[in-house]
């Protein structure tokens, strides 16, 4: 845990946080915190500082987080979301909690033909423990911020009915890079979201067995450019950690770019 992540809920109007469960017991027993430590500290999608332990123990952290009032929110560049065919249940915790520390907007967990059907009966592949997974990925890589998570058994509904209105409207309001990981595309990731670009983007990831051709025509036709992220051929966790990664590589490179005129692109982006 890097960050103590806080609902608002919890925070009376003094300012003061009664914390239980799993989070309590991680300050007391891991950081073994005692009245007057600080702790880093945020507050689901707003600030993150430093909180004051008033008391620890028996299950109950007490914190100050009067100094979170000031402290700014962390900033959001350009939305990145992720459409991720349902992994393995094993490998779909670590998944999620990956793409919520590297700060994905959204995650839509869709059906493939690759995608086994038991997949879909999981507990994992449950509200709460979705919710959980991102929680534990936005500890892990210091966000206050929790992709918004939604679970879509049908793929070519999801398609039509859902995701084009979503693209039609976001490529109205801003430049929209619509990229289909493919290890057998003739594109590399770089020509499709150019070094500096700062567009949105929407990154479709496949099974481990792959799009079948019926799903690439689908996705194309939808406006996405198939695209390679190099040649290995990669489990789920890694694939999305890879392209992730790359996309946040390919878009600070901007500070290279001298075109912007010195202007801070991310300040065009909302929530």
């Amino acid at each position: 845990m890097n960050l103590l992540l806080v609902d608002p809920g919890e925070v009376g109007a003094d300012g003061v946080a009664r914390i239980g469960g799993r989070r309590a017991e991680h300050v007391a027993r891991v950081l073994g915190a005692t009245p007057g430590a600080r702790v880093r500290t945020g507050v689901l999608g707003g600030a993150i500082g430093q909180a004051t332990v008033i008391a620890v123990g028996g299950g109950t952290l007490v914190i100050d987080l009067a100094e979170l009032a000031t402290a700014p929110a962390p900033e959001r560049g350009p939305p990145l979301d992720v459409i991720l065919a349902v992994p393995r249940p094993k490998a779909l915790s670590r998944t999620v909690q990956t793409l919520a520390a590297m700060g994905v907007r959204r995650v839509d967990l869709v059906n493939a033909w690759r995608v086994d059907a038991s997949y879909f009966v999981s507990p994992r592949l449950g509200a709460a423990a979705l919710d959980e997974d991102a929680r534990l990925g936005a500890e892990q890589g210091v966000t206050t911020h929790l992709p918004v998570i939604e679970v879509h058994r049908l793929l070519v509904p999801f398609l039509v009915e859902v995701l084009a209105p979503r693209l039609a409207a976001w490529r109205v309001a801003a430049p929209l890079r619509c990229v289909l990981a493919h290890p057998a595309a003739a594109a590399a990731l770089e020509r499709i979201v150019s070094p500096g670009d700062v567009s949105a983007v929407v990154l479709a990831i496949g099974p481990e067995g792959g799009w079948i051709d019926r799903e690439l025509e689908s996705f194309t036709g939808a406006g996405f450019a198939a695209a390679t992220f190099g040649p290995a051929v990669l489990r789920t966790e890694t694939a999305v950690a890879a392209a992730v990664a790359q996309i946040a590589l390919l878009r600070r490179l901007r500070s290279l770019d001298t075109s912007h005129g010195g202007a801070d692109p991310d300040q065009a982006w909302g929530d």
